[in-house]
């Protein structure tokens, strides 16, 4: 019961974290539609990199499988 009592913990620590930039955000650019446009674009170029980063760990398991 205690490790999804640190999951939780981490789970909201990152969701403070995701509301204090957000909040940063609006005081740089007060337009609520730019930032959310400005979300948008960092959720896409999360999605992406995770993309990526799934084909290069295939590609070396592919690698590593080879070699055995």
């Amino acid at each position: 019961m205690r490790d999804v009592d640190v999951r939780d913990a981490k789970a909201l620590t990152a969701h403070l974290k995701v509301l204090g930039g957000v909040a940063s955000l609006l005081d740089v650019v007060a337009d609520v539609g730019t930032v959310k446009w400005l979300l948008q674009l960092a959720e896409t170029n999360a999605d992406l990199t995770a993309f990526h980063v799934r084909r290069v760990l295939a590609h070396l398991d592919d690698e590593g499988k080879g070699e055995t």
